[in-house]
């Protein structure tokens, strides 16, 4: 019989290769499209995904929490509450589909605003969009209600493989379509097609899987409130994530056009791409932490918490410096010098991707003690307050202005605000005033170290790969010599130091 111990490493081996699939498939892609279509495409490309992801919207996080309710019955072998979830999630999925088609379908006139430049020659802007928004609307309303069993029971690594596999073909295909055909068209067809295999291949191997699970059977009225209060918390979190992840390419695009959002997007996939690693922390960290929080007692969950913040602004820190020394090297040897933006621009991603990972652990901590209710209001605000400033300062200063207004939401919305909920409902003996100020400590070392990073990198002055090899070189050397210098005095660094030799063991 799999332990519970080993289903874990499947899925996290999994995921792993999952995410790095996913990031390469990506970069190839861009990669390709600027190499032969042009960065106009691109940036038609990366904004139906915006689009799209705003559009995702609608499944409210429906999917969470109905994984989270099979959780019980599937533990207790009740199949026909399995089988009663599964219709209702296969019924919500279909609503979805359709209020995706008539949210989509609205946005169809509005599309001229939104793409500010002319459309490449011989591409009907409305065509592309629909061909796109048909890919969103199947996955929903076809079988992927199907994977949440995968999930539910453990076998995630299912889930896992199956988008892998599909993530490379879809590629392969959608390289064919642009190096051979030179075909935009066919890149987009791609999606939709692909998207109606993998659902019939989850269909086919769920069934095989768990034959005793069919949509069935009703729902008690109880649950049903509970899945709807679980909807409603993990909403609000979906509503912050993909507006500050969506809504920058949009307001872009509307104001300032596709080749500028290319290049923004280019710059942007490389920071996402190092988050996505950075989260796999993350994420890792996550049950361990809610199995410590009922577990342990608050002061020893508060000084894990300390440990765990010293390590992961380290890794933040250092990851930061990599980016600060290799973007430009990096960005012009992948697609031109062409398509650089200047030093400074280059140096305000650098501080968005560090603001973005300052409130890592805090959010982990406030996940694990369920202060989804308690947080409420900070998504929201902080939503409003991005969309405001992004139309506000875009006007005003262009692309830097776009930026800025994310990063204050980021810094004084996300970080402060969700640093009081923690520390007003779960860390009430401990100061919040002193978690602020050690990371405006760690904030400084990190600046230090990139100020000096940066004048060596422009003193050494190498160019391609020589330059990203040396650059890294810099970048780690001295990043850990000003964060070990600065931090060792700190009561967690040498624990913090203890804890991560025992996890490398």
């Amino acid at each position: 019989m799999v332990t519970r111990t080993q289903h874990a490493k499947r899925n996290i081996i999994t995921s792993v290769i999952n995410k790095l699939v996913s990031m390469l498939a990506t970069f190839i892609m861009r990669t390709v499209i600027i190499r032969y279509l042009g960065s106009v495409y691109l940036g038609l490309d990366s904004l139906f995904v915006s689009l799209l992801s705003i559009l995702s919207l609608a499944e409210l996080g429906v999917g969470s929490a109905m994984v989270f309710s099979m959780y019980k019955p599937i533990a207790e072998n009740d199949t026909p509450a399995v089988c009663a979830l599964l219709k209702l999630y296969r019924t919500i999925y279909r609503w979805i589909a359709v209020a995706m088609t008539v949210i989509g379908l609205a946005i169809v006139p509005f599309l001229p605003i939104i793409v500010k430049s002319e459309m490449p020659e011989g591409m009907n802007l409305y065509i592309l969009y629909l061909i796109n928004l048909s890919s969103t609307v199947l996955s929903y309303l076809l079988f992927a209600y199907r994977g949440s069993l995968f999930t539910a029971t453990q076998h995630f690594s299912v889930n896992n493989n199956i988008f892998t596999y599909f993530k490379i073909g879809s590629a392969v295909a959608q390289s064919v379509a642009v190096i051979v055909f030179r075909n935009y068209y066919y890149y987009t067809l791609v999606l939709p097609l692909t998207e109606i295999l993998k659902n019939y291949v989850i269909y086919i191997i769920s069934n095989r899987m768990y034959p005793q699970y069919q949509c069935e059977g009703t729902v008690p009225k109880e649950e049903i409130d509970n899945i709807k209060k679980r909807v409603a918390g993990m909403f609000l979190y979906r509503l912050s994530h993909v507006f500050s992840n969506s809504l920058d390419s949009i307001v872009l695009s509307a104001f300032l056009g596709l080749t500028v959002l290319a290049k923004y997007n280019n710059y942007y996939y490389v920071l996402n791409a190092v988050v996505g690693i950075l989260s796999l922390v993350s994420t890792s960290l996550t049950a361990s932490v809610g199995n410590s929080i009922v577990l342990e007692s608050q002061e020893k969950n508060y000084a894990d918490f300390n440990k765990l913040q010293v390590l992961y602004m380290w890794l933040t820190a250092w990851c930061t410096m990599c980016l600060l020394c290799c973007y430009q090297p990096f960005v012009k040897l992948w697609v031109g010098e062409e398509m650089l933006f200047g030093d400074g621009i280059m140096v305000i991603f650098c501080i968005y991707f560090f603001s973005r990972n300052l409130n890592s652990i805090c959010y982990i901590y406030r996940q694990a003690a369920g202060l989804w209710w308690q947080d409420r209001f900070r998504p929201v605000a902080e939503t409003i307050t991005n969309f405001v400033l992004n139309i506000v300062l875009v006007k005003i200063i262009g692309m830097t202005g776009v930026m800025f207004s994310t990063l204050f939401c980021i810094i004084f919305i996300d970080c402060v605000w969700g640093s009081r909920t923690l520390f007003k409902y779960y860390f009430t003996h401990a100061k919040m005033s002193v978690f602020i100020l050690k990371l405006l400590f760690f904030a400084v070392l990190t600046t230090v170290s990139g100020v000096i990073c940066y004048y060596v990198c422009l003193w050494l002055n190498f160019d391609g790969i020589i330059a990203i090899v040396v650059n890294l070189a810099v970048a780690t050397v001295v990043l850990n010599v000003v964060f070990v210098a600065g931090s060792s005095f700190l009561p967690e660094f040498k624990p913090a130091i203890g804890f991560l030799k025992r996890a490398i063991k």
